[in-house]
């Protein structure tokens, strides 16, 4: 009687377990790699969402100091107060329906006015060179590590 040998080899237990001990020391570094990266990068896309948010802020505010209307313009920037948090016409009531949606993905803004100032940026001792006012947005926005980060813009505007 002739016997056939069986030719196919198959993973012996020892080669399997190796294999497994590989994969298990392997596995969680890159993984944590991978989630750092990503954590990088959602950083990254909330930067730019806070610079957008920012510079939409600032555009609104330069849009206010143009308008002709008499609530508005440069001299509604003295009573910041009323020109921020007017309940239906403040600037902060005016944006609520077009950010909203930065404000649901944890992104918040303050606007500050500041006094009038020289064009250097310091107040002046002759209060006719105190021409213009230095307008800061902060942004503060979540990070992918887990802090909270703030951006904040500033521009120096003047009445036309």
């Amino acid at each position: 009687m002739i016997r056939s040998r069986i030719t196919d080899r198959a993973f012996t237990l020892i080669e399997v377990v190796i294999a497994v001990l590989i994969l298990a020391i392997a596995v969680p570094p890159t993984l944590g790699l991978l989630d750092a990266t990503a954590a990088g990068r959602a950083d990254t896309v909330n930067s730019t969402r806070a610079t957008i948010l920012a510079s939409s802020v600032l555009e609104s505010v330069l849009a206010d100091i143009a308008s002709t209307d008499e609530s508005l313009g440069f001299s509604a920037l003295e009573d910041a107060a009323a020109y921020l948090d007017t309940p239906t016409a403040g600037l902060y009531a005016r944006l609520s329906g077009s950010l909203g949606t930065y404000e649901k993905y944890g992104f918040t803004y303050s606007v500050e006015i500041g006094e009038l100032v020289g064009v250097d940026g310091t107040v002046s001792a002759s209060p006719s060179e105190n021409l213009f006012r230095v307008i800061t947005v902060r942004v503060g926005y979540p990070s992918g590590t887990g802090d909270d980060f703030e951006l904040p813009v500033s521009l120096m505007v003047g009445a036309l």
